[in-house]
């Protein structure tokens, strides 16, 4: 247990946890770079709808797939002290779902998009789904078997890492786009199979997680009955958690207009998607690598100050999209790099806020509460999105973007309390 362990045996625990959980994060955060959700998918459904809204729902499919479950989860799993193997065991099966929907797409051919469509919502939402199923064991092993140094850093340097393979990659994957490539939708399969290789190889990576004492388990089960009122009860009395969930929510709903930058690339700025796609996944991967790399120092120090500077700063990303309207693409690129640089700063923090802040024992429902509470105001969100972009454009979603980061930048000044570092909120 951890209380009977010196401090270097448990700096040696979380020295060896931290290359397991960094290799594991890298090559799931990786593969889902390849497939980007504001880049290389809104491009792909692009071509095989005009529908904003299904467009704007692809590029949140996996981020609500991935969150709507977890507050079930979270009830299941408080029954057990130990977690790696809901982890691990579930991954085994569930980690093929893009290899298996790149396979349809080249068997389906570029003659059957109405069928490719419903192939890929149907594996990339429960890719998604399967992830989310797994997404309270994980969250809570980072939280009990890395301490908010190495947790710090695992996050800062995950998303560095993820950055700089893809910016090596990201030519590879403008070439498999390009006229020369292997054509629609053969170039599209062929990143959705990279991608979900890359997912299979991350199962094994799990076993070797040295999984430490969290909460201890329940060995009453609330039934829903109970279970719910307790939910309303945490959040009419917790008011920090609250003001978590409430900036969460205007996050998402920021988010909203993410799946359409690339439209508004290729459709108003007269960009290929050739140029658009790995150009814009170049710059907003270059500001990745930068803005983890601090996250790595500065959210190990004061990691409310890594999100009140990160929901600063990305408020540029819809100002540059509304300023590339009127002088060319050019601020789009620095908008991207700035939403690289912002965005792999603000969702570490935001994970490590409520990492640090929830009680062990209450960690997995905390998780779970505010992962499903985000998860239907990402559901909702590309209906909204997708609405505003048909019936107004473009750029006005972007103003309506701006108005939901500076009310998620408000919350954030105004209600949400530090953690500092290594406390524990009981």
């Amino acid at each position: 247990m951890t209380d009977v362990l010196s401090s270097a045996s448990r700096e040696r625990i979380y020295r060896r946890n931290f290359r397991y959980f960094l290799a594991d994060n890298l090559l799931f955060n990786v593969a889902l770079s390849i497939i980007g959700a504001t880049t290389v998918i809104p491009d792909f459904v692009r071509h095989l709808t005009d529908s904003e809204i299904l467009i704007g729902l692809s590029g949140n499919l996996f981020t609500v797939g991935f969150t709507l479950p977890q507050l079930f989860v979270a009830r299941y799993v408080v029954r057990y002290e130990r977690k790696k193997w809901l982890f691990v065991g579930p991954n085994i099966p569930l980690r093929f779902m893009l290899v298996i929907f790149a396979a349809i797409t080249v068997w389906l051919g570029k003659d059957r998009p109405d069928l490719i469509l419903v192939a890929f919502f149907t594996c990339y939402g429960l890719a998604g789904l399967a992830d989310g199923l797994v997404g309270v064991p994980w969250a809570d092993m980072v939280g009990t078997s890395l301490d908010t140094r190495w947790r710090a850093r695992m996050l800062g340097f995950t998303v560095a890492g993820t950055g700089v393979i893809m910016l090596l990659i990201a030519p590879l994957i403008g070439l498999v786009l390009g006229d020369d490539g292997p054509g629609f939708p053969t170039n599209y399969a062929i990143l959705f199979g990279a991608a979900g290789g890359l997912l299979a190889l991350s199962i094994p990576v799990g076993v070797f997680f040295h999984e430490l004492p969290g909460g201890k388990a329940v060995a009453h089960v609330a039934s829903l009955g109970e279970f719910f009122p307790e939910l309303g009860r945490v959040l009419r009395d917790d008011g920090p958690f609250r003001a978590f969930i409430i900036m969460r929510v205007f996050t998402s709903l920021f988010m909203m207009a993410a799946p359409f930058y690339v439209g508004y690339a290729t459709e108003e700025l007269g960009l290929s998607s050739e140029v658009a796609v790995p150009t814009l996944l170049a710059m907003q991967t270059a500001g990745t690598v930068a803005g983890a790399l601090a996250y790595t120092w500065l959210g190990a120090r004061s990691n409310m100050l890594a999100i009140r500077l990160g929901l600063s700063s990305v408020t540029l990303l819809p100002i540059c999209a509304l300023l590339a309207g009127a002088v060319g693409p050019t601020p789009l690129y620095i908008g991207f790099f700035v939403a690289g640089l912002t965005t792999s700063t603000i969702l570490p923090g935001y994970l490590n806020w409520v990492l640090g802040y929830a009680n062990p024992d209450q960690r997995p429902i905390y998780v779970g509460l505010a992962n499903t509470v985000v998860a239907v105001a990402t559901f909702i969100a590309p209906f909204i999105g997708g609405t505003i972009a048909e019936t107004l454009g473009y750029r006005p979603l972007f103003a309506v973007s701006l108005v939901m980061v500076c009310g998620a930048l408000f919350v954030a000044v105004r209600f949400l309390r530090p953690n500092p570092v290594g406390v524990i909120h009981r």
